[in-house]
């Protein structure tokens, strides 16, 4: 049964961070106060990519063990800000497994070992199933995606603010950014040098259609950042939405168009699909909450394609062995710009006719 999910989306330093270092599980439990360990910490799948999440079993019970690797200030500032949207859903009734209670020195709901790079969180174990197996037709999905749509709307409503801090976790690279790092894919003969190659004019398309959106300065509020089937899990007493290490700022209503589009997909990777039995519940799910909406246009889908993007130069990094990516990262790094080469040219042209899902 597995609860923690895969994050394309993931904030360097969190789940789907580099060159962890996982303490002990005696340390572990000691720190966090889980009782005495019962054997090897059990990892938890992620997908075609690496995980840094386990599960622990102690004398009181079993427990989700995340890792990950301080590489920054912004890290701090992320984690905290995380944690603030965290415990205010918590406090709203949004049904989440509530992280256990870091011991100092903590950083959000991170404990750092030995104030070294290392950082822990833990939260309890739930039974249950993920969604990345369902299909849609699986009849059980729509309701899915109403129960989601509700919780975006939730979520938006909070209205925690950001400031400027998160400003760089979804960034709009300049395309001479993205040109440099092709450049080097091929001086350096990787393998990721011709997907990313051909991803050029999609990612210019992409920029100019954000940029254009941002225009408008539209107001972000903190969101749950990777809201997918993957990180929703179904449990006997109800739904919980996992993995809250991807907050980030965002117009509300972009982000629940991406979650929309992408819920007919297992992850948040390069795929959206405009499947109606998915997407208008989520839409009604979360309009019926009495969240702020938005324009029924293609500037809609800005919150996708910057995610997207901001996904996609993560993995292209990686792929070229940076942020200390080891093999394995660097491997699922490949699969996904190959992925993105495959699937991003047919989620922009597919813009146009994908708006008559958000009347």
């Amino acid at each position: 049964m597995i609860q923690e999910a895969g994050n394309a989306r993931a904030r360097p330093g969190h789940g789907g961070q580099t060159g962890a270092v996982l303490p002990r599980p005696d340390e572990i439990a000691a720190a966090f106060g889980l009782g005495q360990p019962l054997g090897a910490p059990r990892p938890l799948a992620n997908g075609d990519g690496p995980s840094a999440t386990s599960v622990l079993a102690t004398d009181r019970g079993r427990w989700v063990v995340k890792t990950g690797r301080l590489l920054g200030d912004w890290q701090c500032r992320h984690a905290h800000h995380a944690h603030r949207l965290e415990q205010a859903a918590l406090a709203a009734g949004v049904p989440l497994p509530r992280p256990v209670e870091p011991p100092e020195p903590a950083v959000g709901a991170w404990h750092r070992f030995a104030d070294g790079p290392e950082i822990v969180r833990v939260t309890p174990w739930a039974e249950g199933h993920d969604l990345r197996t369902a299909d849609a037709a699986d009849t059980s999905l729509p309701d899915a995606a109403r129960w989601t749509g509700d919780v975006l709307g939730r979520i938006a409503l909070l209205g925690l603010d950001a400031g400027t801090d998160l400003d760089d976790n979804s960034p709009v690279h300049p395309m001479t950014d993205w040109h440099a790092w092709v450049a080097e894919a091929e001086t350096g003969g990787h393998a990721v040098a011709r997907p990313a190659r051909a991803l050029l004019p999609v990612i210019d398309e992409a920029t100019a259609l954000i940029l254009h959106a941002l225009e408008e300065r539209p107001r972000t509020v903190l969101v749950h950042g990777d809201t997918s089937r993957a990180n929703i899990l179904r449990t006997p007493a109800g739904y919980l939405l996992l993995d809250w290490d991807s907050v980030t700022a965002e117009v509300p209503w972009w982000e629940t168009v991406s979650v929309a589009f992408r819920f007919a997909t297992p992850f948040n990777g390069p795929m959206a699909e405009g499947d109606p039995r998915v997407v208008r519940p989520v839409i009604k799910g979360y309009l019926a909450r009495g969240a702020p909406g938005g324009p029924a246009e293609v500037s809609a889908f800005a919150g996708l394609l910057r995610s997207q993007l901001a996904s996609l130069a993560w993995c292209l990094w990686l792929s070229l062995g940076h942020r200390g990516a080891g093999p394995a990262q660097r491997a699922f790094g490949l699969r996904f710009v190959a992925s993105a080469a495959e699937h991003l040219p047919r989620v922009l042209a597919s813009l146009e006719r994908w708006t008559a899902l958000l009347r």
